[in-house]
């Protein structure tokens, strides 16, 4: 028996059932060594060692392709994941994560490539305000088959995180009508995502003392009844929001007046009527 082999190649042996092929370093992609033996009626059968030589790559990057700064929602964008001197190529895997999410992978196939090579590949995204904050990654990973490591060899970039800008938009987008007694507590919510945060615009169809608030939720007295408008803003857009309040009178309703502003400047607005007035300056 005997090992044919350019690296660690073993001479004809007598009288032997087994013989080791050792390599103290391999140092070459497409050895093939050959197991033979030569039979006593002269024949020479032989088998080749399936080796599979691999290499680890030096490193593995992602950045975004022809992009810098924030993403803009509903724009599409390319991401790019570099990877550094690996082999073989027909056992290379890449694999795409957002956050903790697969995404994407990609497998090679070519049985030629069997020295260390560099390899680019992209991915395709539309950018969405639910990608703000999310962090991209891709890996590298080695599958050497059931007789190579069980968990494949794996290098991972470093993360990538992403801005994406988004006009406003309401978590709850549809009008709202308010019905509600005297002294009854109103809630009304525009609450926007967007990015830069919204800023917001409070109107009113009454003659309030400020009516232009810069927040997201209005307290008003339910006696002011009538309409409101919520508009939330940033450098991307606009969206606005209807709310209606309507006085529901008790069942012994008042006349209520409501006095409001300052002194050079009132107005009166009638809210039910019955055969009694109440005034009160606000």
């Amino acid at each position: 028996m005997g090992w044919e082999a350019t690296t660690g190649g073993v001479g004809f042996k007598e009288n032997v059932t087994s013989i080791i092929w050792t390599v103290e370093n391999l140092t070459e992609w497409t050895v093939e060594p050959k197991c033979y033996i030569t039979l006593s009626n002269g024949n020479q059968p032989n088998k080749v060692l399936p080796v599979i030589v691999y290499k680890t790559p030096d490193s593995v990057s992602i950045s975004p392709l022809s992009h810098s700064g924030p993403m803009v929602e509903g724009n599409q964008y390319q991401l790019q994941c570099n990877i550094q001197n690996v082999a073989p190529l027909k056992n290379l895997v890449v694999k795409w994560y957002k956050g903790n999410e697969s995404i994407d992978t990609k497998t090679y196939r070519d049985p030629n490539k069997k020295k260390p090579v560099n390899k680019s590949l992209t991915l395709n995204i539309t950018a969405s305000r639910d990608d703000d904050g999310a962090q991209f990654r891709c890996e590298a990973e080695l599958h050497l088959g059931p007789e190579g490591p069980q968990t494949p060899p794996t290098v991972t970039s470093e993360l990538l995180n992403i801005i994406v800008l988004s006009p406003p938009k309401f978590f709850n987008p549809e009008s709202e009508v308010h019905e509600v007694r005297a002294g009854d507590e109103i809630n009304l919510n525009c609450t926007a995502s967007g990015n830069p945060t919204p800023v917001y615009n409070w109107t009113a169809t009454l003659d309030i003392q400020n009516n232009k608030i810069n927040k997201a939720v209005l307290n008003p007295s339910s006696e002011l009844a009538g309409t409101y408008n919520c508009t939330a803003s940033n450098h991307l857009g606009t969206n606005s929001k209807i709310f209606t309040v309507n006085l529901t009178p008790n069942d012994h309703s008042k006349t209520f007046w409501a006095i409001i502003g300052s002194a050079d400047r009132r107005k009166s607005l009638l809210f039910s009527t019955a055969c009694c007035s109440v005034c009160a300056n606000v």
